[in-house]
């Protein structure tokens, strides 16, 4: 069985307090490693540790920073095969997914970010390293969502203590090995598998500059508490409750498995999954008859090279959570055209459900699921998706579908910081930082801008 440490120092170690838990897959509920928990001591010997090598990186050229951002690439790039399977294996994702919208896009930010670096002119600005920064990261595709703040932390010469959600710790082991093949210097980046508590320590500390982290908007918050006190920089991007749209022109009797996609990879449980679909009154009963049965062929996904989007959930406390949602919603008179119950076969399996006729002000349409429920709405009109889409508090990401005339007249008006047309995760989407309730703080990633780097202007020079 795998025993994942943490990453402290240059070398894989297990907590002080001699705590660990255990990984189980989601796809069959088989036990996947033992991994050891971080606590308080171990988080403050990743910032000793990161705060001393700190003092040496600052002051390494632009040219050695990005000699290390693209030895970590190479790392990826011959292995990304196998890494793509274990972070599919233990997010409960399909591998070819995974591969292309994690792995890959880690790669290209590493090497484009070390580009950059090469690249960069003299200006009126000076830019200095911010310091010890950060990172806090929710488990899916959790390589990608470290990546896209450690690239740019590294090219600025800061030092990096990086908090992993629970659910994924295999993304300490890749990484931390990432790192020692590229013999980046012991201390720069630490990597602990913690819980929340964790996360506001880190966000509280004194020592930490910076905190930029992802996850739910509660989450979200108990970051910006800790760090507001202190006035830290901060760059946190919380809650999404993506619509699609589906427009008038929209051929869905062909391309419905397409169109739920968006729902069924992640089980709505990410950042970029939709929740809830919008769909033209004069349409909507042949809508309703090509979802229900697409959904209903589905069977269990088996593993991570399995190519049946019913994929399960990243813990069972999803479901529960989910039955109770979907309790309130039936309060608010919403009916289940599909699913609506869970499997007790192996696996945390919960039957993809599609919910109908809910309010478009009530509780469920607004907030956050985070679960396999489907909200579809017949409007009458196009400009009604336009309406109910912007009526929510969150504005992560939406997903148009029809003719690029016809979405040429919503895309433009949508409030969200996202928009895909007839297509979603394709691999070049950039790191999500929402409108509205949806993010908070200094939303730049660009390693010589105010966040990652202490920006300074230069008169008379």
């Amino acid at each position: 069985m795998n025993h994942i440490k943490n990453f402290i120092g240059g070398e894989f170690v297990d907590g002080e307090g001699g705590k660990t838990f255990t990984k189980v897959s989601s796809f069959d509920g088989e036990t996947l490693a033992t991994v050891s928990e971080a606590g308080a001591f171990d988080l403050i010997k990743s910032i000793q540790a990161g705060k001393k090598a700190f003092v040496a990186f600052e002051t390494a050229t632009r040219e050695q920073r990005a000699h290390l951002l693209n030895s970590i690439a190479t790392h990826f790039e011959s292995n990304k095969n196998e890494i793509a399977f274990l972070e599919a294996l233990y997010q409960g994702l399909p591998q070819e997914f995974v591969l292309n919208n994690s792995v890959e896009v880690a790669i290209r930010v590493l090497k484009e970010t070390a580009q950059s670096l090469l690249n960069s002119k003299k200006s009126e600005m000076e830019v200095r390293s911010t310091g010890l920064i950060g990172i806090i990261t929710p488990w899916s595709l959790s390589l990608r969502m470290v990546v896209d703040r450690l690239a740019p932390a590294l090219a600025a010469g800061n030092a990096v203590v990086v908090k992993l959600s629970e659910q994924s710790p295999i993304t300490t082991q890749i990484l931390g090995e990432a790192l020692m093949k590229a013999e980046v210097p012991a201390g720069l980046v630490n990597i602990l598998n913690a819980p929340a508590e964790i996360g506001h320590m880190l966000a509280g500390h004194p020592g930490v500059r910076a905190v930029t982290a992802a996850g739910s908007n509660a989450t979200m918050e108990a970051i910006a508490t800790a760090g507001l006190k202190q006035f830290k920089k901060l760059q946190l991007s919380g809650s999404a409750k993506n619509s699609g749209l589906v427009l008038g022109d929209a051929d869905f009797a062909n391309n419905i498995g397409e169109i739920l996609r968006p729902f069924l990879i992640g089980q709505a449980q990410t950042c970029w999954n939709v929740s809830r679909l919008f769909v033209l009154e004069a349409t909507h009963k042949e809508f309703y008859e090509a979802a229900k049965s697409y959904l209903e062929k589905l069977t269990p996904s088996t593993g991570p090279k399995d190519s049946s989007p019913w994929l399960p959930l990243i813990a069972p406390k999803v479901a529960a959570d989910l039955d109770q949602k979907l309790s309130l919603a039936k309060t608010e008179h919403g009916k289940i055209l599909t699913g609506g119950e869970g499997l007790a076969d192996k696996g945390f399996f919960h039957k993809p459900t599609v919910m109908i006729d809910l309010t478009n002000c009530s509780v469920i349409q607004q907030d956050e699921v985070q679960g396999p429920l489907l909200l579809v709405t017949p409007v009458k009109y196009q400009h009604e998706m336009l309406k109910w889409t912007n009526t929510s508090y969150l504005g992560q990401g939406a997903v148009v579908w029809g003719s690029a005339e016809k979405a040429a007249k919503v895309i433009p008006k949508l409030e969200c910081q996202q928009v895909w047309l007839n297509s979603w995760m394709t691999g070049a989407e950039k790191s999500m930082f929402g409108h509205k309730q949806s993010s908070f703080g200094n939303p730049d990633m660009s390693w010589d801008g105010s966040f990652y780097s202490d920006v300074k202007s230069l008169t008379g020079l």
